[in-house]
Order: C-alpha cells, then structure tokens, then sequence
C-alpha cells in the first residue's frame, strides 16, 4: 500500500535540511542519470534549488561506479544529490561522502539501504518504482516540499514518468504518484489530457512517417519503413494530403483514426501480434499546452524521445539546457540529435532482426549478442524495441554490447506477455556483483556494467536464475 503521506512528511524533512545547507552556502552538487528521467529529475531538483539562491551544480553522469564516485568525491563540494542513480551503491557513497548526500531514486534498493536516511527513494513507501513512480516524479514531490510554487514544474515529472514506460495502467494512463504529477499539470493548466492514437509524431509528422516512427509497440512492416506504410495507407484509400502538404493524425477525423487503426491491424496480422500492437496504440496523450504545436516538445512522449535522445547521444547538456526552458539554439540542436539517434536505433533494430545467429534462445531467455552493431549509449531504447516485438513478446530480453576496451554494457527487458515473475533489477544486480560488475533496475526493465572477460559466466548466471 503506497504511502503518499509519509513520503510527502519525509520530503518536507530532507527539503528543510536541504535549504539550510544552502542557506549556509554550502556548495552542493546534483549528479543525475544521462536518461530522459534523469534530465528531468535532476532539472527539477535544480530549478527548485536555484529558486532559493544555492550555490548549485548539475552534472549528468550515464553510468555510476567506483571509479565516477572518487571522482566526485575529489569535487570538493560540500553536499551531493544524486536523481535516477547510485541506489545500488549506497555503501560506497557512505564511504566515499561520509552522510554529505541524498539518493532520490525509484531503482529497486537492497533491503539493508531501505532505511537509511541518506535515501528517498519510491520503495520505501509501498511504490513499484517500475510502474507507479519514477525519479523525475519522487524529485518532483522533494521540491513542492520546499516550495509549493514549484507545482510549474509538473511537467517535467509527468515527462520523465511516460519517458519510462509507466503509463502502463487502464489506456496507458499514469498512476499512483506519477498521477499525482500529472493532476497538479492539469490543476496548473500545464498539461491538457485526452484520448487519442499515441503514435509517436502524431502532431508534427505525416501519418505514413508516424507510423513508421513508432516503435512502442513495434509495428511489423511498418515500423522503420516510410515506404511501406505510406503503401498500406495509400492501398486503404487514405486521404494524406491537403493540397501539396502532408497531414498528420492530429487533423484526422475519428473516422478516420479508426481507418488508420485498421490498417495497421491488418498490415501486421501475419506476424500473430495485430491485437497487442492495436491496443498499445490508443491511450491517454498528454499534451505541453504552453509548447509549440510545431515541435517534439508539444506531446511529453515526444519530448521524452527527444530528451533521450540528447542524454544518449552525448548531447545531455543540450537536454538540460531544454529542461531549464531554452527554446532556442538548445532546440534546434535537439531537433539534429534526434534525427540522428532514430536513424541509429532503426539501423541497429533491423540489424540485429535479420541476424537470427546473434539470437540465443535459452528457453524464456533471448540473449541477444549486439557487440559491433549497437553503440552501448542506445542499447536500451533498442532492447526496448526488440521486446515489443511479436516474437519476443512472451521473453525475456538479455541485449550485450562492447563499452570501452573491456567492459560489456548489458541491457534487458521482459516482454509484456510473459508468463511467470520475474525481477529482472534483482536478477542482474546479483549477476553482475557475482562477476565483479555492477546491475539493477527494476522489476521489468534493468541494466549492467561487467567485465568483458565475465561475459560467459554473467549469461550463465542470468539464464539459471530465470530459470529457478
């Protein structure tokens, strides 16, 4: 049972203590994943600290370690704050910092870190941090304590909650904390909810693009191909354009939505996944109200990819900057990184797709072997994709990568038709200290860093814990 009021008293807590230490002039520093919920959240905890005049620092990191804490540590800054990160190594930030930081984090935590004071995290009041609440919405909670004015930044938590994957309740719609968010969004005026086809571009692409943008849930045949599905729309007798300029699913008539949805269900029936891949299409939208119709930013998926996009491709500073409102050269410079990154994950998803030697089925297990076709910075969203797949469907999803000279990147997910539990976060986190490495997550969707030589063994160990 989730306790909203225990976590609403321990924020107004650790915001006291955090604004004395500002008060003071203390020098402190947030250190925050690369990811779209990490842009966010550690964006959310900035402004709201900025706004009482701290002397504050933000930093994105893509990955926490030993060696990237030391490196913290010889900072010299007097407090840390860490959003969407470091809930695996709790012990080592007590040693490295000495009680000078807080964790604000949604990861699943060991059971010895549950009550410890250096620790805000969402699975210690009764929320699946997988589903009801991320680090962007736990950050978001952290600073209304400090100042309830700071409500204007609900749509940054509402972006970091869908960037994800949480809208998985009743027509792909927020719950529990994350809802909390996006009610004070709706309460402010900031966000504007309805019910519509979630495919991504829906208001800046043209339909035949869109559909070939979404890959959540992965289309058969459509997804990746502008060719095709512009073909099957035109086939149907579609109406694509208004004069010379292509329209979008937004200027579509609910008839012709429900033209479109079955066109897509029958493009796709072959692949035995038609009815999954429709019902994942209409959902709850969230639309940026005070956003530019014409740009990504407008629809907070979007503006979820687009962020992303920046922390994966090297461009986190350009997410931040957006997260911190410039709409200006940050943007544009966005709008580049973007097309880049979907460029890199279609060409890395259809490789590996039409590689079945780099496909190792180990009963419910996938291990996919991505070295030398995946950069390690998109293997998530490209794990991500895989999944959704009909094939894949029903698995659970192991994605290796190279990272540097002698480390893998690992990444996994659990398909949405998975029969049994499982704890993905848990399973990876056990597997990679067992080979010196270091892992979690969540329950369905989780992550490693490991010794390249341990690869054989970290596999092994994966398979046999799925299948006790």
């Amino acid at each position: 049972m989730a306790d909203l009021e225990g976590l609403a008293a321990r924020c107004e807590l650790l915001a006291r203590e955090t604004l004395k230490l500002a008060s003071q002039g203390k020098r402190l520093l947030i250190a925050t994943h690369v990811d779209a919920d990490g842009l966010a959240s550690g964006s959310i905890v900035f402004r709201a600290l900025v706004r009482k005049r701290a002397d504050i620092a933000l930093r994105s990191l893509p990955d926490l370690d030993p060696t990237r804490i030391r490196t913290l540590a010889d900072a010299g800054y007097d407090f840390y704050i860490f959003t969407d990160l470091a809930s695996a190594l709790v012990e080592e930030l007590e040693s490295a910092f000495d009680g000078r930081f807080l964790i604000i984090d949604h990861h699943q935590l060991a059971e010895t870190d549950l009550t410890k004071s250096s620790v805000l995290n969402a699975w210690q009041y009764g929320l699946d941090g997988g589903r009801e609440a991320c680090s962007s919405t736990m950050a978001y909670t952290f600073a209304t304590a400090m100042d309830q004015t700071n409500t204007d930044l609900s749509y940054l938590a509402v972006v970091g909650a869908v960037a994800d994957r949480q809208d998985g309740g009743r027509g792909r719609s927020l719950t529990a904390l994350n809802r909390v968010a996006l009610d004070d969004a709706v309460r402010a005026g900031l966000v504007a909810v309805s019910n519509d086809l979630t495919l991504t571009g829906r208001q800046t692409r043209p339909v035949h693009e869109a559909l070939a943008l979404t890959s959540s849930p992965y289309l058969p045949g459509l997804s990746g191909s502008k060719d095709t599905a512009l073909s099957a729309l035109v086939q149907a007798g579609m109406k694509l354009q208004d004069g010379a300029r292509w329209r979008t699913i937004s200027e579509l008539s609910p008839e012709e939505k429900m033209k479109l949805t079955e066109v897509v269900a029958g493009a796709i029936a072959s692949s035995g996944g038609a009815s999954d891949a429709v019902a994942g299409l209409v959902g709850e939208v969230y639309e940026l109200r005070y956003e530019d119709p014409l740009t990504p930013l407008k629809d907070a998926r979007e503006f979820a990819t687009m962020l992303n996009a920046c922390g994966r491709m090297g461009a986190a500073g350009v997410g931040m900057a957006m997260c911190l409102g410039d709409r200006g050269e940050a943007l544009r410079n966005a709008m580049k990184v973007l097309s880049d990154y979907r460029l890199g994950i279609s060409t890395a998803v259809q490789g590996l797709m039409g590689d079945t030697s780099r496909m190792e089925h180990h009963g419910r297990v996938v291990l996919v072997r991505a070295n030398g076709m995946v950069d390690e910075r998109i293997l998530g969203p490209v794990t991500s994709i895989i999944t959704s797949n009909p094939a894949f469907k029903d698995k659970v999803v192991v994605a290796v990568t190279d990272s540097g000279d002698s480390e893998l990147k690992i990444s996994s997910r659990v398909g949405d038709s998975f029969e049994g539990e499982v704890n993905l976060g848990m399973t990876l986190r056990e597997a990679a200290e067992a080979v010196k490495g270091v892992g979690g997550g969540h329950t369905m969707a989780a992550g490693a860093k490991i010794p390249a030589s341990a690869a054989a063994t970290f596999s092994k160990l994966v398979v046999e814990k799925m299948a006790n």
